[in-house]
């Protein structure tokens, strides 16, 4: 039995005749008459006992038709909710970064976005890939930017190649190495590292800087997932830490750190992925294009 059905029979109690409930709901009364004589004989008892001016229920069809009253309210309840959760999407966007060094590829391309949906709320967690992989399957975020090995291999989501990531290692403006000419991976291992996460994407991101060499087992590494934080520690310590091309132009940013002048020879392959189950967001599709260029 289907909802139309459904909603037939509630009018023609509500209205009291088959002629207003057809009027009620723009269908021809025969149509309505036969769709009432149709629920009848499928459900084998007599909904509406019919008289000269009209049509009364029968005490079995009133608890029928209550119950059908019940269901359509309970679908145009979850109309409603869907209609309204469709427009939370649209005006909301909620995105993971993964790892937190991958946030400055979104420096160039947020005001781009709402410059052109104003109206925008956006939510940007900077999270360790696991993290991002649990908010995006529990429906907590819409998408993830991160590194393409760490989440291609990930059936359910779909994936889709940004332009890659050229990360840099920075220090304080006075820090020793900066007095160096030429700094090499073996110079920077003597000094502290600060990484946004201890597995995930930053090793991935850590050993294409490095190379060949290898980081002691023992090697002192402060793992910070704050970015803000992680600049701080620089900047009271010799430690060093990661930061990606975006920051090169960076004037305020470039009054308290020195960015090296060493990267990796290959950059890191960066996508953006989302549930392969759902469309994108207007939002969010728009933020991949502005990426994607």
């Amino acid at each position: 039995m289907n909802t139309n059905k459904l909603r037939y029979i509630v009018a023609v109690d509500r209205f009291g005749s088959m002629t207003a409930a057809a009027s009620a709901i723009h269908v021809s009364q025969p149509s309505l008459t036969r769709t009432v004589a149709e629920v009848e004989k499928e459900l084998g008892i007599a909904l509406f006992e019919r008289r000269a001016r009209g049509v009364i229920t029968t005490p079995q069809g009133r608890s029928i038709i209550d119950r059908a009253a019940r269901i359509l309210a309970d679908i145009e309840r979850l109309d409603m909710d869907a209609k309204e959760f469709r427009a939370y999407r649209e005006s909301h966007l909620r995105l993971c970064i993964s790892p937190p060094p991958l946030i400055t590829i979104m420096n160039p391309a947020l005001p781009q976005l709402l410059a052109h949906y104003p109206s925008l709320k956006v939510d940007i967690k900077s999270v360790s890939t696991e993290q991002a992989i649990s908010l995006l399957r529990a429906g907590d975020s819409e998408l993830i930017i991160g590194p393409m090995r760490a989440l291609e291999e990930r059936r359910e989501f779909k994936i889709i190649p940004l332009q890659p990531f050229d990360a840099y290692f920075f220090t304080r403006r006075d820090h020793p190495l900066t007095k160096r000419r030429a700094v090499s991976s073996k110079h920077i291992l003597n000094y502290p590292l600060v990484l946004p996460e201890r597995d995930g994407a930053s090793p991935e991101i850590t050993n294409r800087l490095f190379g060949d060499t290898e980081i002691p087992p023992d090697h002192p590494i402060h793992i910070i997932g704050h970015f803000p934080l992680a600049c701080e520690v620089v900047a009271a310590t010799d430690a060093v830490a990661t930061v990606g091309q975006n920051y090169l132009q960076n004037r305020e940013f470039l009054k308290r750190f020195t960015i090296l002048g060493f990267t990796s020879a290959e950059k890191l392959s960066v996508c953006c992925a989302h549930r392969q189950e759902f469309e994108l967001s207007a939002p969010a599709a728009a933020l991949v294009n502005i990426l994607a260029k």
